[in-house]
């Protein structure tokens, strides 16, 4: 529920600040946080995967992990800070001083809710999560928008994003109800710092290689061109978020409670991806068949070059959703090593992938890193389930329907789309949100098979509704 709440203000924030500003003031705040991206990692320091993961951990050992990720963000909010000269120098551009400095401050806030939010992920207490980021995404995005309409440009989106950093901070300590302890030594964390720094290592590399995109096309394209791909890319999030993370975001202690019972394991793991697929994909498909009515709509003309990019960009983020639950078996099954080398992997690739693109300005890097994406996977799904319940068959089987079924419904949207040559984009995706389920669906209940399934995924969903209440929404207890 907290996604569909996020969700809301962020498409409402993209409308009015698509208007209200400019593809260069996007741009400028994007050059910033594509190369700040990466200290996002150093901040967390796997350590709050290592809480959740642990299957028992003592109020000493959090107190000491949360020092370790305070001190941290408070490094790299001096070091960011520090290197705003460098950045502004790197881009050719003075105005990046003060949003390096600004937007640095983040780390600071981010540090100090770490372990509380590992122990509102542990302890299942999701209705308080949901909380926390529907108030900072809300109250945050509000303030964006009064910035901006009071003329300070990009300003209105630095501040957009240090507001939501303090406003998270403060309702996590509010609602967490726990206060760290001073830090000791012998508590026995030796072993999660191991865990956190496998997983830091790989999300350090695979977020830097995959901000390279938007750090290449300022570099050499300018503001411009990283304001019009990456709304394109924030655009095709939505989906993302609104069905990928909320069960992602369970995934990991669902399935570490389950790392012991294997068949269990599989059972939660096949039903959670086939899901995700079912419901994911098409919505992606979708977008990228309309994206020119879409970006006209929701961003406006001026952001019409975003369009094509928006539709090279789906054919890689149909299947990411999915390919992110491999991480999620190995850390569950205690290979976090493996995860650093896969990390290695994937950016090296994608490195090569984006430096090849980038000859061809912002069309060529989209389509590099579509490349990249659909080649990966197979090594990907092949190394990561390894030694671990899971086989690739059982992945690529909760993916085949799906994205037959997409194919197949795109090409007609597509076909119809041409014939009918409706010039309004208001009236496209009017008609089109109403003919494309009844296609998907309609399509489904065609295949052989297909109406079993069907009526299994609205059992997972009744299910998963029926949880996320419970979750979000506790019943009283008798008496209360």
């Amino acid at each position: 529920m907290s996604e569909i709440g996020c969700n809301v203000f962020r498409l409402l924030g993209t409308v009015v600040l698509a208007r209200l500003l400019t593809p260069e003031h996007f741009g400028l705040v994007g050059m910033v946080t594509a190369l700040t991206a990466f200290a996002e990692m150093f901040k967390d320091l796997g350590l709050g995967t290592a809480t959740i993961q642990k299957k028992e951990i003592t109020h000493e050992q959090i107190s000491t992990l949360f020092w370790v990720n305070a001190g941290a963000g408070i490094a790299i909010m001096l070091v960011l800070a520090a290197a705003a000269p460098l950045i502004s120098w790197f881009y050719h551009d003075t105005r990046l001083i003060w949003i390096t400095i600004a937007i640095s401050s983040t780390f600071l806030f981010g540090g100090l809710t770490i372990q509380h939010q590992a122990l509102l992920r542990r302890q299942m207490h999701f209705s308080r999560l949901a909380f926390i980021t529907v108030l900072s995404t809300g109250l945050s995005t509000v303030i964006g928008i009064a910035m901006a309409w009071q003329g300070f440009e990009y300003w209105a989106l630095v501040w957009k994003e240090a507001s939501r950093a303090i406003i998270q901070a403060g309702a996590t300590w509010a609602l967490s109800h726990w206060l760290p302890g001073l830090p000791r030594r012998g508590t026995g964390v030796r072993t999660m710092f191991q865990t956190g720094s496998h997983v830091t290592g790989f999300n350090i590399l695979v977020f830097a290689s995959r901000n390279l995109d938007q750090v290449l096309l300022g570099k050499f394209w300018g503001p411009g061109a990283v304001g019009l791909y990456r709304q394109a890319g924030m655009l095709l999030m939505l989906p993302g978020s609104l069905f990928s993370y909320p069960i992602t975001y369970v995934l990991t202690p669902a399935l570490s409670a389950l790392q012991s019972d294997p068949e269990r394991y599989r059972s939660y793991y096949r039903k959670v991806l086939s899901f995700l697929a079912f419901g994911y994909m098409p919505l992606v498909a979708y977008m990228g068949v309309y994206s020119e009515s879409l970006i006209g709509i929701i961003l406006g003309q001026k952001w019409m070059a975003s369009a094509f990019v928006l539709k090279i960009l789906a054919m890689s983020a149909i299947v990411e959703p999915m390919a992110g639950t491999c991480g999620t078996v190995m850390i569950t099954n205690g290979r976090t090593k493996d995860y650093l080398y896969v990390g290695v992997a994937q950016a090296a690739f994608l490195s090569i992938c984006l430096g090849i693109g980038n000859f061809w300005g912002i069309m060529g890097v989209a389509s590099a890193y579509a490349v990249y994406t659909l080649l990966s996977l197979p090594f990907l799904v092949w190394f990561s389930f390894k030694g671990t319940p899971i086989s690739p068959g059982l992945f690529y089987e909760a993916l085949r329907r799906p994205a037959f079924a997409c194919i197949i419904v795109s090409a007609l949207l597509v076909t119809f789309q041409y014939l009918c040559g409706i010039p309004s984009g208001i009236a496209e995706i009017g008609y089109s949100i109403v003919l494309a389920p009844v296609l998907y669906f309609g399509l489904w209940m065609l295949l052989p098979g297909g109406k079993r399934i069907l009526l299994e995924q609205v059992s997972y969903a009744q299910r998963g509704i029926n949880e996320l209440r419970s979750k979000v929404w506790p019943s009283p207890a008798p008496g209360s």
